[in-house]
């Protein structure tokens, strides 16, 4: 006899997600890359042994988070930015990207990712092109200490 099938689950929608960070007001993304970490390996090839290398761990790495989104009012990304520029520091902050998706009819976090001791390392502002009506983008990249996936449901 045949194992009985688990009911389908739906993969969560990647339409709707928000940035929020420690002390900022939160903000909303049309894209976001770098949700990621790798384990560094590191190879010891032990004298007589010729079949295979030993693999061990050594340092993890995360890539920065580039978040894209519509050139809008807000400032408060372009000012933490600039601490730098003024004052030579940067206060790193603690913060979350949160993947919103539909629950029982509403739209609730569905997966936070939190990151620590995270700075913005690079922003662009908009190319601008007066024979073009794209819209203007902002891309934020932010360095961090490390990422980890909270649980949420």
């Amino acid at each position: 006899m045949l194992p009985l099938a688990s009911p389908l689950v739906r993969p969560f929608t990647t339409a709707h997600f928000v940035l929020a960070i420690d002390g900022l007001a939160s903000v909303n993304f049309a894209k976001c890359t770098g949700l990621a970490g790798e384990v560094g390996v590191e190879e010891y090839q032990e004298g007589g042994e010729n079949r295979f290398a030993h693999r061990f761990p050594s340092r993890a790495s995360f890539p920065n988070l580039v978040l894209s989104q519509g050139a809008g009012p807000a400032r408060e990304l372009w000012d933490w930015f600039a601490e730098f520029h003024v004052s030579g520091l940067v206060a790193p902050r603690d913060g979350s990207v949160i993947l919103m998706s539909s629950v029982e009819g509403a739209i609730a976090p569905v997966r936070v990712w939190a990151f620590t001791r995270g700075w913005p390392a690079k922003l662009t502002g908009p190319d601008l092109d007066a024979q073009s009506s794209a819209a203007a983008i902002d891309v934020i990249e932010i360095a961090h200490h490390g990422l980890s996936l909270k649980k949420v449901l």
